[in-house]
């Protein structure tokens, strides 16, 4: 994957989360996209440092245009990205369950930094109300990143049925 075409898919990500994404919810709740895009493409791309750089450029973009507070973010999305590329190391992309774990690990992660960054900052709002929501969201959120990892391990991936392959 080249970086422009992961920019395209986090430009898209951001643009339909902050639109379209609110009208198709599903009882009120939405995935976050550009976690599902950072978790998804540092798990997948060893080399390149997607969710890195776009984790951190889109995180300002989304702080700066919804927040009240900006930096949490990009510095929960760049602690996320950065913990899966060190993980990664020791995980098997071809094994789906390997993902669902790093992703479950990551979303909690993300989330419960987030609020701790915002409440540094000076935000009011306690723990249990800022995540009262997490299983849901976590769910529909592990239902896109599978989405998201049936169709882009055919592309990383060229022979992953055949064990013999190197």
């Amino acid at each position: 994957m080249k970086y422009w075409k992961a920019g395209a898919a986090f430009l898209a990500a951001f643009l339909i989360q902050t639109s379209l994404l609110n009208v198709i919810n599903i009882k009120g709740y939405t995935p976050n996209l550009t976690l599902c895009l950072v978790i998804v493409l540092s798990f997948m791309y060893e080399d390149e440092m997607y969710g890195v750089v776009f984790g951190a450029l889109f995180g300002v973009l989304y702080d700066i245009c919804y927040s009240s507070a900006v930096g949490a973010m990009p510095i929960a999305l760049v602690v996320v990205a950065v913990f899966i590329l060190i993980i990664r190391e020791y995980a098997n992309i071809e094994n789906i369950i390997n993902l669902w774990v790093v992703s479950a690990v990551s979303i909690v992660g993300y989330y419960v930094l987030n609020w701790l960054l915002c409440f540094i900052s000076g935000n009011p709002i306690g723990i249990v109300f800022a995540l009262r929501d997490l299983p849901w969201t976590g769910l529909y959120s592990m239902v896109v990143i599978t989405i998201m990892y049936l169709v882009l391990i055919r592309k990383v991936v060229k022979h992953r049925k055949d064990r013999y392959f190197r």
